[in-house]
């Protein structure tokens, strides 16, 4: 009788927990210009947004940039808090100093939260206030179900935030800033000796993509927002609480994919951002047409998504100007342009 029940506990708790990591999966694919939803799967269920925190801290940056009360190539005074910060990071040393347009590239490309505190504790004055502005700002945009609690996205159990909410932070980063938003497509940058390639392979290796943001924590999985534009059409799509890297990025490339073939075939789409989809979930088989003319590219993609948070050493005789700590003119590589 025991071990009936026993076994029977354990049988349970095998179940809840398959269930609880199958459940923490979540995406959405919008047609940016009108909202229409293409694709819904968990959207509105709360999850830890890791890393994709850092888009809402670009969005404020921006936005100071836009209004005047920042610049380009201000200087930010690293923190001994920023200074501790956990990887990704840059390795900024306390009491250094890093022009914001430098840090907003290594929130882009390495996902640096030391880099993320600077900027958070620069224009904010505290991270704690920064935080707060950025939950008003969720707010603002229509971001119902999000709130933040710091500016990189370490992980915190109250910071949490939705698919949907991500999909509306994408297109106002993509609507408010036209201007700021093309430094998502960088490919990489070089800082000091150091090149830091970026983590997104939709602006990388996806045709017509040029943004946005991955995430990772042990809480909540691996994340994307990506975003790709063809004819005269653009998609964005969310993937969230993935079990790998590559799990994730095969992902969003297929949503991506699914979109634009049903865009060109006129598939009926609905008007709300909360509407049930209108093709069924996407699952594991042979490539679309559309997927062959980038097999190529993918396989590449895939070799690299295993490795993304290595860094090249540079030549040392890399011409950069540097002044003490400071990097004044980091190199961006911007790569060549999508067909």
């Amino acid at each position: 009788m025991n071990i009936a029940k026993t076994l029977f506990f354990l049988m349970t708790l095998l179940c809840c927990t398959t269930a609880a990591a199958q459940t923490r999966t979540a995406s959405l694919l919008i047609e940016a210009e009108t909202g229409r939803v293409l694709f819904s799967e968990n959207a509105t269920e709360k999850r830890y947004p890791a890393s994709l925190t850092k888009m809402m801290t670009l969005y404020l940056a921006f936005d100071a940039l836009e209004k005047g009360e920042a610049r380009m190539d201000q200087l930010l005074t690293v923190s001994k808090k920023a200074a501790g910060m956990p990887r990704s990071r840059m390795g900024l040393k306390e009491n250094s100093t890093i022009s914001l347009e430098n840090a907003i590239f290594a929130m882009i490309s390495r996902s640096a939260n030391d880099a993320a505190v600077v900027v958070a504790e620069g224009l904010g004055g505290s991270e704690a206030q920064f935080a707060d502005k950025m939950t008003r700002t969720a707010r603002e945009l229509g971001m119902k179900n999000t709130r933040f609690k710091n500016a990189s996205g370490l992980h915190n159990k109250d910071q949490v935030t939705t698919a949907q909410d991500m999909a509306i932070l994408a297109k106002a980063l993509i609507q408010h800033f036209p201007k700021y938003y093309k430094l998502f497509s960088v490919r990489g940058f070089r800082y000091g000796r150091r090149y830091y390639g970026n983590h997104n392979l939709v602006a990388r290796f996806y045709k017509g993509g040029d943004g946005l943001k991955t995430g990772y924590v042990d809480a909540a999985g691996y994340h994307v927002v990506g975003s790709a534009a063809r004819d005269g059409k653009r998609l964005i799509g969310v993937v969230m609480g993935r079990n790998s890297v590559r799990e994730r990025d095969r992902h969003i490339f297929k949503l991506l994919d699914s979109g634009f073939a049903a865009l060109k075939n006129k598939a009926k789409t609905v008007n709300t951002i909360n509407a049930e989809p209108f093709f069924e979930p996407m699952k594991e088989q042979s490539p679309a047409t559309s997927e062959q003319e980038y097999r190529q590219r993918r396989v590449k993609a895939e070799k690299l998504s295993e490795s993304l948070d290595a860094v090249a050493t540079v030549d040392a005789s890399l011409n950069m100007e540097q002044s003490g700590s400071v990097v004044k003119n980091a190199i961006i590589d911007w790569g060549r342009k999508k067909p």
